[in-house]
């Protein structure tokens, strides 16, 4: 009985060596399938990231139109704060409150103002140029004052600019 065992153990082991060999042709469709499907993974993985960047992006830009549109209600109150004196003292306390907390509202949201001293027409419009002691491009004043959003501009500050000594020497 235990020659019999062996020799059945013999005979798996005899087909396993006899069996057919797959043809060339169908192991490089093989590969050929294993390398699209590896790309197509490939694709989709890039698709997915691509897709969430997008997302996160519309999600930091998306209140850009009404950051905007809030703006110019921040320059009015810059503008009020600038001529107050003659409200009561409790009452530009309200009003600074009321500045402050819509400042920091918009920073909490990403957006800063632009703060430069030389001029840089990444962030500025320059709507004046004059002659000035300043050196040339120097900023002397902010007309309306420019803000980023994330690091990306949202509104330019216009300003005045410094035309530098050259300028103003050549006026007189």
């Amino acid at each position: 009985m235990a020659e019999n065992n062996e020799m059945e153990q013999e005979a798996p082991q005899k087909e396993q060596d006899h069996a057919p060999q797959p043809e060339p042709a169908l192991e490089q469709q093989l590969a050929e399938m294993k390398e699209l499907l590896q790309r197509t993974q490939a694709n989709f993985e890039n698709y997915r990231k691509q897709t969430e960047k997008r997302v996160e992006e519309l999600k930091l830009f998306a209140a850009r139109g009404f950051i905007l549109k809030l703006l110019p209600l921040l320059d009015n109150f810059e503008l009020a704060l600038k001529n107050a004196a003659q409200h009561p003292p409790e009452f530009l306390k309200g009003m600074e409150l009321i500045y402050a907390q819509s400042r920091s509202l918009l920073e909490e949201y990403g957006v800063k103002p632009i703060e430069k001293k030389e001029f840089d027409p990444y962030y500025h419009e320059a709507l004046m140029k004059v002659p000035s002691p300043e050196p040339e491009n120097t900023i002397l004043e902010e007309f309306q004052k420019g803000f980023t959003l994330h690091e990306q501009v949202l509104r330019h500050a216009r300003v005045k600019i410094s035309g530098g000594k050259a300028q103003e020497q050549k006026r007189q």
